[in-house]
Parts: C-alpha cells; structure tokens; sequence
C-alpha cells in the first residue's frame, strides 16, 4: 500500500517549536525523548489510517543511547509508525507551517537514513 506524506517537520522544525511538538507527542502516546529528531517525523496517510513516522532511539539496559553498530558515529534509530490521534492543529501548530512531499515504502528519507 502507497503511503502520502501530508505533513514533513524536519530536524529544523523540531528545534524551533520543541515545546508545542513534545507536546503533542504526548498527546499521540508518543515519549519525545524516545524520538530522533533527525531525519524529521513524518505525517502520512495509508489508505484509511493516518499515522506517524519517527525514527526512535535504541537504549540500552540503563536507558542510555546505543550507538548504531553500521555506523559507531551516530545514535542507533528504528523506524517507527505510530496512528495520529491528536492532530497538530490542537497543540497550535498549522500542518502549513511544516514541509510537504510525497513519500512511499521503501524510500529512505525520512524514516530511513537521509540520502546523501
């Protein structure tokens, strides 16, 4: 099944409306510290679902982040989706405000590692 990106917030967003976005995570059963802000958290639309994708981090058994053993520079990240209850509209963020583009299974960016 096709996915389409309503909604992109890139790592740049995240930075500039922390508050209202971890906010609205809550809201979505989603822990902001639990999410990588890069690449960017994606709003998508899979046939009749509306859903969240985020790149989530890997802690270890004390709750550190784990380094991605492909590349030990960087935190090691899952792709997650997660369905939207709470749209951002009700944390006072307009889905206009945020980037949009076309995204289907498979591609790498977001959920995956950025493109070079």
């Amino acid at each position: 099944m096709t996915s389409t990106t309503i909604t992109t917030i890139t790592a740049g967003d995240i930075a500039e409306h922390r508050e209202q976005l971890c906010q609205w995570a809550e809201a979505n059963g989603l822990n902001p510290t639990d999410i990588a802000s890069a690449p960017g958290v994606t709003i998508e639309q899979t046939g009749k679902r509306t859903v969240i994708v985020w790149r989530q981090f890997q802690r270890d058994d004390q709750g550190r982040i784990m380094t991605d053993p492909a590349d030990p520079t960087t935190a090691w990240t899952v792709r997650k989706a997660s369905r939207l209850t709470s749209p951002l509209a009700a944390h006072g963020l307009g889905e206009t405000q945020f980037g949009t583009e076309d995204h289907h299974p498979g591609d790498e960016n977001p959920g995956g590692r950025p493109r070079s």
